[in-house]
């Protein structure tokens, strides 16, 4: 991604929420996820962060409260927003999978830990409806450590259409991720590619746009607004854009593919 550290490679782990909503051994698994955190800030409680949605919600994890005594400090949401984080290792506490994109900016915390995510069996099982994979995107662009709960399968390859993960290749290495999609002449890019794409015939799921884009070390706002254009467009949604890119492009992207 242009103009942009490399966040790929900050450390990442997470506890999934079991399918029946029931921990085989809760407190252990709170154990396991404090310990990972620890280790990343030298074993202080006052290097680590922890994130949830009401400082109330920890009524239910005594470890974390213990946490927070210790030093810890509690970061809540603003209206479903990650306003403020750690500079160090964060536990994010049950976050939503919009928050787990939101981590993912230019100043983040040091490390990751995701406590209480879910992931498409669970949908599956609890709500039955199209589309919902819940943190799976996360999972798939970073691996990271599964420290407890059902494991959360990782999509691979990322992008099943190889043509459709060229093309995200050009988008992220040429727009600005600090802007996201704001800048007219990125969001034209990404809409036209798009367009190009659908129209030869190549389909493409915004979970996956999503998933790519954050492996290729795009922030989460702007490969969140990757998500809402790409839904627009499968939904049939004309977007207006400037041409930017060549007239076959797709082409370009279909040799790029092999």
């Amino acid at each position: 991604m242009m103009f942009e550290d490399d966040r790929t490679a900050v450390p990442r782990a997470y506890v999934a929420l079991p399918h029946d909503h029931v921990y085989e051994d809760h407190d252990k698994d709170l154990a396991s996820a404090i310990t990972w955190c620890l280790s990343y800030a030298g074993g202080d409680p006052r290097g680590v962060g922890i994130q949830t949605g009401r400082r109330d919600d920890l009524e239910d994890a005594p470890r974390l409260v213990d946490l927070a005594k210790g030093g810890a400090e509690v970061y809540t949401d603003s209206r479903g927003k990650l306003d403020s984080l750690p500079s160090g290792p964060v536990f994010m506490y049950r976050p939503q999978p919009a928050h787990l994109w939101q981590v993912e900016r230019k100043r983040m915390p040091s490390a990751v830990l995701a406590f209480g995510i879910t992931g498409p069996a669970h949908h599956d099982r609890h709500y039955g409806t199209e589309g919902m994979v819940g943190a799976q995107p996360w999972i798939t662009a970073f691996k990271p450590d599964h420290l407890g709960g059902p494991v959360i399968e990782a999509k691979d390859p990322v992008i099943a259409d190889p043509v459709v993960a060229a093309a995200i290749d050009t988008f992220t290495n040429s727009i600005n991720s600090s802007t996201g999609l704001s800048h007219s002449s990125d969001r034209s890019t990404v809409t036209e590619g798009l367009t190009k794409l659908k129209e030869a015939g190549h389909q493409f799921d915004p979970n996956d746009l999503l998933a790519g884009a954050l492996a290729r070390n795009c922030r989460g706002e702007a490969a969140s607004e990757l998500v809402t254009l790409a839904a627009e467009i499968n939904a049939g949604k004309r977007k207006r854009f400037t041409s930017r890119l060549r007239p076959d492009v797709v082409e370009t992207w279909r040799e790029k593919a092999g």
